[in-house]
């Protein structure tokens, strides 16, 4: 067997664990926005226990880290020359970067609940439909991150998915951040719930950055 072949053999044999490892690191998240969300709907109805929540999202934070670092050392060491690394490198930042603003809306819904501070009735419809929505986008993008394997043209399609879901998330957005100015009278519960909405959109945003990224490599498969 000569050098270029080997070569080639293992960078193949990476290309294929790298795409493994973003299909693992993208479920992972998705237990990480999943047990956001639940968290927020059980904290908006006065249930459940805020602290275990955020152990759970920060323990799956973690888990998803792992596979992060994995990825990283398949793609530095097992083939350094390996096509669109960086490509690779950059929709697992983002995804990771997903996980790391769930954990964030986590900590200050923990805050929160340690104040005994709620969110105003006014606008708590509203909050729980965004973050339910957020979680669906999210859907759509892990929808994507599986499809690069077996079927990039079906990823090409479903980037397009994301950015409709994004879209529909930055409406409702909009929407609940002229509410909570309109309706909420305390001040403090204004920026509270702001800070809430916005964390949400930019958890949204990074998906579609993530889809964006997940459009380029299935560029290079089909063209």
């Amino acid at each position: 067997m000569t050098y270029q072949k080997e070569l080639s053999d293992l960078e193949n044999k990476a290309y294929r664990k790298s795409l493994d490892l973003l299909t693992d690191h993208a479920r992972k998240v998705q237990e990480v926005v999943r047990s956001l969300v639940l968290m927020i709907d059980d904290y908006i109805s006065s249930r459940g226990n805020m602290e275990d929540y955020y152990n759970e999202v920060s323990k799956l934070e973690e888990e998803a880290d792992e596979i992060k670092i994995e990825l990283i050392d398949t793609l530095t060491k097992s083939a350094p020359g390996l096509l669109y690394r960086e490509d690779f490198l950059r929709l697992m930042f983002n995804v990771e970067k997903i996980a790391e603003i769930a954990q964030t809306i986590s900590r200050l819904i923990l805050k929160l609940s340690k104040s005994n501070l709620g969110v105003d009735p006014a606008i708590a419809e509203g909050l729980v439909a965004l973050a339910s929505e957020s979680l669906s986008a999210y859907e759509r993008l892990r929808d994507c991150i599986m499809a690069l394997a077996m079927n990039p043209m079906y990823a090409l399609k479903q980037v397009g998915d994301v950015h409709s879901a994004e879209n529909k998330v930055d409406l409702m957005q909009q929407d609940l951040d002229l509410r909570i100015i309109m309706d909420v009278k305390d001040q403090g519960c204004v920026l509270i719930c702001r800070d809430l909405v916005a964390n949400l959109e930019l958890m949204v945003d990074t998906m579609r950055d993530a889809s964006d990224d997940v459009r380029v490599l299935a560029l290079h498969r089909v063209l």
